[in-house]
């Protein structure tokens, strides 16, 4: 059996894939975008204040659907800034590499900047404006001027060597169901992630008050109709 080949099976034959670990790859990706920000702005902590690892949010179910989370001094009995990388993104290529790559700048820059900050109009200048991310400051995306910055870094540094965890779904959505905004870009409770899907706001409800209401459900945020996706393993029981 070739491990080696099962281990990167999600990083294609023939691109360069990096040569240490997840991370020490998140850490090189760090440092470039700390030295970048560095040029323009004074960070409030120096470089190696600030850690980097890959793993599920260490903050359970409050930040459950979080891809990246960075914790401040007051968390760390090391008196650093952690940052976690959730194993879900991928790296099966360099729009996935990217990607992650904008999921690190995204929480470096809350790294180097006080904590009461958050994803305010400091955070935005620096994420959006210098780092050419693009979308809400709390959902930002890789966009044309991000990609231009670090495209040919990525590709020198090498992909990720990681293969995309699945979450498991056992118990998860168990109890919730989702209710889709058919209203897209003019419903107020939208994010650029819903819009990406074709949905206005997604929200959940329980499955009692789901019992209790049916497919009778309007978009909290704008009233528009809505679409019920009751979860593949519950559809039968609930017919």
């Amino acid at each position: 059996m070739n491990t080696q080949k099962q281990l990167l099976a999600e990083n294609p034959t023939g691109n360069k894939v990096y040569q240490g670990t997840r991370e020490e790859w998140l850490n090189d990706v760090a440092d470039f975008f700390y030295n970048r920000i560095k040029e323009e702005y004074v960070p409030v902590v120096p470089r190696e204040n600030i850690k980097l690892s890959m793993g599920f949010m260490p903050t359970g179910n409050k930040m459950g659907n979080a891809i990246g989370v960075c914790h401040y001094e007051g968390h760390s009995t090391g008196n650093y800034r952690e940052i976690f990388i959730k194993p879900t993104l991928g790296a099966s290529n360099l729009v996935e590499c990217i990607e992650t790559a904008q999921v690190v700048a995204h929480e470096v820059t809350h790294a180097v900047l006080p904590p009461k900050v958050g994803h305010g109009p400091k955070f935005a200048r620096i994420i959006k404006n210098y780092l050419g991310a693009e979308g809400k400051p709390t959902a930002t995306v890789a966009g044309p001027g991000f990609t231009l910055l670090v495209k040919d870094f990525i590709e020198s540094l090498g992909y990720l060597p990681h293969s995309k965890m699945l979450e498991d779904k056992i118990g998860k959505g168990s109890t919730t169901v989702a209710v889709r905004c058919t209203g897209a870009e003019s419903c107020p409770g939208s994010s650029d992630k819903s819009i990406a899907q074709g949905w206005g706001l997604i929200a959940r409800v329980s499955i009692a008050v789901y019992r209790k209401v049916g497919d009778n459900f309007r978009c909290m945020a704008c009233g528009s109709s809505t679409v019920v996706e009751l979860p593949e393993n519950l559809r039968k029981d609930y017919k």
